[in-house]
């Protein structure tokens, strides 16, 4: 099918498998670019057209996280997806794993480059979405964490433009991101020690998550493990050492 980017018209073959799908839509990549073409009701999921708060998004200079970095239009000019940097890494969340094997000081560098993305779409009253193992990918090879999947985030100056000062509104969305990132890598950490058996894991993630909150008080992610792994080799050998709080 024809669409059009950047007012040239592109041709993508949604005859061929996708190289991903998920609620929203399919993922196709092409010239090592993936083409995220939305079904016709995931469009105007929020009550108003994603096409805004995916407009928004370009251009902001995230490092590891995924952003779009052009829209898809049908001929007709209807919002239809967007385009972004492809991201290597497991496809399979049952085998997304190993995250934890980095050396310690690569491990820590990972978050405060995640968290410092975080900080800068809160700046931009980004509320991020959907930070959970199937939008994340760890690039074995260069020792990389990156998310993926913008699609479900939302602007708060949007949403909340009478609600919040400048200041008060970008904490809000600090709170919100800092704190399903967060989520996110107590999930990955979880994951690595459980080797992904997903049955009767909700207790215990929990259990572990309460562990961490406790133990790193006001601490960032970051700060805390940056503590806490200075006599680790690796972040894996401290994360075991963890499995006596979720049995």
């Amino acid at each position: 099918m024809n669409y059009i980017i950047d007012e040239k018209k592109i041709f993508i073959d949604e005859e061929k498998k996708p190289f991903g799908k998920g609620s929203e839509g399919k993922c196709y990549k092409k010239n090592n670019q993936i083409y995220k073409i939305y079904y016709k009701n995931a469009i105007n999921e929020f009550g108003r057209n994603k096409c805004l708060d995916h407009q928004y998004l370009i251009g902001i200079p995230t490092k590891q996280i995924i952003l779009p970095n052009a829209l898809i239009y049908n001929e007709d000019y209807s919002y239809a997806g967007y385009r972004k940097d492809i991201a290597k890494g497991e496809k399979d969340v049952t085998k997304k794993q190993g995250f934890s094997l980095l050396p310690s000081k690569k491990f820590i560098s990972n978050l405060q480059i995640l968290e410092s993305d975080m900080r800068l779409l809160a700046n931009n009253y980004v509320l991020v979405a959907d930070i959970q193992p199937v939008n994340y990918f760890f690039d074995q090879e260069k020792g990389i964490m990156k998310l993926i999947d913008p699609g479900r985030y939302r602007i708060g100056k949007f949403d909340y433009i009478n609600d919040f000062d400048d200041n008060d509104l970008k904490e809000v969305c600090n709170r919100q991101n800092k704190q399903l990132l967060e989520n996110l890598v107590t999930n990955l950490i979880y994951n690595d020690i459980i080797k992904y058996k997903p049955l009767n894991s909700k207790k215990k993630l929990q259990k572990l998550r309460d562990y961490i909150k406790n133990d790193k008080s006001s601490l960032s992610y970051s700060e805390y493990f940056e503590e806490t792994l200075n006599s680790f080799e690796d972040a894996n050998t401290y994360f075991k050492s963890l499995g006596k709080y979720i049995r």
